[in-house]
């Protein structure tokens, strides 16, 4: 046969040919797309769960927190202190407000502090805010029980989450200490009153949080060694329109304002460890879509390469008559790219129809987690609904989808190398 002339065949010969012995053993194709789309299925649902509980922990610690970018005194992430202050807060906020951001700014005093009645007394944290028009209001002025939201013509009102209030046995105008340390080893103490109670079912808010007007926050910083007409604050908010564009005005932000007193942050310094967490909860799910991809790709295995030695004699009349080991090779490749093409679609229809339901109704773990939502500084909310951004999409696609091909490596070789004088024998 070292004279014989090549057989040259075209593409759409090969598609008919790579179409109809995939179909050969139907069953054996069925089980082998079923196992495929369901696994990818599950991989789009756990990663669209998962994205989705990452960005709701984020959101929250975000807007509960201290925004996008915090700016405060460059000792107080490592040692928390009330005498850790941002002195001149007015020319601070008057300068960012001339940078344009596109961003809402809340100027915040946050101090730790003993709350004490009649009846008892816990620490907590002390949030003073801009009563008006703080971000914090939006999320917990809704989830107000008892009472009303602060107003300019309570000077001393504070509100309280209803867990502080069964310890402190107060109720709505009952009155509250607040005592707070002060440096030299003294204390400052000022008189409040109840004006609100709320329940954000976060037993770290309920319990531990106040929230004041940010003048009455402000004695306490004064007591320190604030001048008032400065209005000192413990730190600025920033809360980005479009989180984007973190980076970018983290850096300008930095160049402007760093100085041996003031730190520019991003959440990520502020909550290492919710960092932290992130990135071992993706480890995890790293893991998971590893062994799923091992399943896909023996699967994919099995089937292709019990095609290739069923067809050991027609393969071997194939050489014989001419045909070259190149095109034995790309008729099982061609094989193996239809079946990744089908296994990506029927995955996409099986885990993209889940996705789209959860995404639209979600699903409730507050029967599972009723007092296990708060994780490394932050919470998820109970109902979690999967998201996919476009990157995901594309990334699940193509893992799959050349997962499958390259599957197909190992059976088109051994097609190739069929010797055809011996496979005419079996």
């Amino acid at each position: 046969m070292t004279g014989q002339k090549k057989v040259h065949l075209p593409f759409s010969v090969f598609m008919m040919l790579a179409w109809r012995n995939l179909w050969r053993h139907r069953r054996r194709t069925i089980i082998t797309l079923s196992s495929i789309a369901i696994g990818f299925g599950l991989s789009v649902f756990s990663i669209g769960m998962q994205d989705s509980g990452h960005n709701n922990m984020v959101d929250n610690a975000i807007n509960m927190g201290d925004g996008h970018i915090t700016i405060q005194h460059s000792e107080y992430l490592h040692s928390p202190a009330n005498h850790r202050f941002l002195s001149d807060g007015n020319k601070l906020i008057k300068n960012l407000k001339n940078e344009n951001i596109d961003a809402k700014i809340a100027p915040r005093i946050t101090l730790q502090i003993l709350a004490s009645t009649a009846h008892n007394a816990v620490g907590a944290a002390m949030q003073g805010i801009e009563i008006s028009n703080d971000p914090l209001r939006k999320l917990l002025e809704k989830k107000i029980t008892e009472g009303s939201w602060l107003s300019s013509d309570k000077p001393r009102g504070i509100i309280i989450g209803d867990g502080m209030a069964r310890k402190l046995k107060a109720k709505v105008g009952s009155k509250i200490v607040i005592i707070a340390g002060k440096k030299g080893g003294d204390s400052e103490a000022q008189l409040a009153r109840v004006q609100g109670i709320f329940r954000s079912g976060v037993d770290e808010l309920d319990k531990f949080l106040i929230l004041s007007p940010l003048d009455y926050a402000s004695q306490y910083l004064i007591a320190e060694g604030g001048i008032k007409e400065q209005k000192p604050l413990t730190r600025i908010a920033i809360f980005l329109n479009d989180d984007t564009s973190m980076e970018s005005w983290k850096k300008i932000l930095a160049e402007k304002y760093s100085t041996s007193d003031i730190s520019v942050l991003d959440w990520e310094d502020v909550l290492p460890q919710l960092v932290q967490y992130i990135v071992f909860d993706d480890m995890g799910s790293y893991i998971m879509q590893f062994i799923i991809l091992l399943v896909i790709v023996f699967g994919i295995i099995n089937t292709v390469l019990m095609g290739v030695l069923e067809r050991t004699r027609e393969f071997g009349l194939l050489r014989a008559l001419g045909m070259s080991k190149n095109y034995l090779v790309y008729m099982v490749l061609l094989e193996t790219v239809l079946l990744s093409c089908l296994s990506v679609l029927i995955g996409w229809i099986v885990g993209g129809s889940v996705h789209l339901y959860v995404a639209t109704y979600g699903i409730d773990f507050s029967a599972m987690i009723p007092e296990g939502t708060t994780f490394a500084g932050t919470f998820m909310d109970p109902i979690v609904y999967s998201e996919l951004s476009a990157e995901r999409i594309f990334q699940l696609t193509i893992i799959v989808f050349m997962a499958t091909l390259f599957s197909g490596i190992y059976p088109a070789i051994k097609a190739s190398r069929i010797p055809p004088i011996e496979a005419l024998k079996s």
